[in-house]
C-alpha cells in the first residue's frame, strides 16, 4: 500500500479550500447581481447562473475532499469532474465580465487536477 503523497493532501487541503470559496463566492454574486448587471437586465440570468453553479459545486467538493485523504478513487473522480465543471464555470464567468474571478477560479481548479494526477498520486490511489 503506497503512502499518502504530500501532493494529494495538499490537494485535499486546496479542495476544501475550493470548495469553501465557491460557496462564498457565489453568495456573493447573488447578493450583488444586480449591481454587477448594472443597465444590462438580460445579464442577470447569467449571473444567477455562475452564483448557483459555485454554490452548488462548493458543497460536493467540501463534501467529498475527505474522501481524497483516505485514497478514495471515487472522490478522486468526482472532485477531477467537478474541477472540469469549475473550470467551464469559470469560463462562462469571463462571458458575464467576471474576469478576476473567472480566471482565478480556471487557474486554481486547473492546478488541483495537476496536483491530483501526479505520478506519485496515481501509485496512491491504484494501491487503495
Amino acid at each position: 500500500m503506497a503512502t499518502r503523497p504530500g501532493s494529494v493532501t495538499l490537494v485535499a487541503v486546496l479542495t476544501y479550500i475550493n470548495g469553501i470559496l465557491n460557496i462564498i463566492g457565489g453568495v456573493i454574486i447573488l447578493l450583488t447581481r444586480d449591481q454587477m448587471a448594472g443597465s444590462n437586465s438580460g445579464a442577470i440570468g447569467g449571473i444567477t447562473t455562475a452564483a448557483i453553479i459555485s454554490i452548488l459545486l462548493g458543497i460536493v467538493t467540501v463534501i467529498v475532499a475527505r474522501g481524497l485523504l483516505r485514497g478514495s478513487s471515487v472522490s478522486r473522480v468526482i472532485v477531477a469532474v467537478v474541477m472540469i465543471i469549475d473550470i467551464v464555470n469559470g469560463v462562462l464567468m469571463l462571458f458575464t465580465l467576471q474576469l478576476v474571478s473567472g480566471t482565478i477560479q480556471i487557474l486554481w481548479s486547473a492546478l488541483i487536477l495537476i496536483l491530483l494526477f501526479t505520478r506519485r498520486a496515481n501509485a496512491f490511489f491504484a494501491g487503495r
